[in-house]
């Protein structure tokens, strides 16, 4: 217990049988994080996700985008307006298939890209900080699990 017998954070995960909250605890945490890093360039999270996306494959959809991440695609094409007010993609119709509008990544978001690397790298580096390489294998393998049957929900 923590002060006027209150329990702490670190405590509650010492305690806590329950996976889905020890996933969402996670998630917030790590979306505040990504916040405090993203804010001076004004993107959040989402924003984050799908410029890494178009660093590894540029000239994807914006349908293609949302079902490779799990998106939603509302959320995708209001990110993508946001960085385009930013300047960090352009979106172009695709010549073949006029509904489809392809996102591409501007000289900003270019240049962008190593600050964007050493914001994942930090922040991956210190959840799997204490790790050794074949726990983090297994950590990997059990959380790639995890996400698997979630994808089911």
């Amino acid at each position: 217990m923590g002060l006027n017998g209150e329990e702490s954070v670190t405590q509650w995960i010492s305690d806590i049988e329950v996976p889905a909250a020890l996933i969402s605890y996670t998630y917030r945490t790590i979306q505040k994080s990504f916040a405090k890093e993203l804010a001076p360039y004004h993107i959040g999270w989402g924003h984050f996700a799908i410029l890494v996306s178009l660093y590894e494959m540029e000239g994807r959809s914006q349908d293609s985008l949302a079902l490779s991440r799990g998106f939603d695609k509302t959320m995708i094409a209001k990110s993508v307006v946001r960085l385009e007010e930013e300047g960090f993609v352009r979106r172009e119709i695709d010549q073949d298939d006029k509904r489809v509008k392809r996102l591409y990544l501007t000289e900003k978001s270019r240049s962008f890209r190593p600050e964007m690397e050493r914001i994942g790298y930090r922040l991956n580096g210190l959840l799997l900080r204490d790790f050794d390489a074949d726990e983090s294998a297994l950590a990997m393998r059990d959380l790639r699990k995890i996400a698997l049957n979630a994808s089911e929900l």
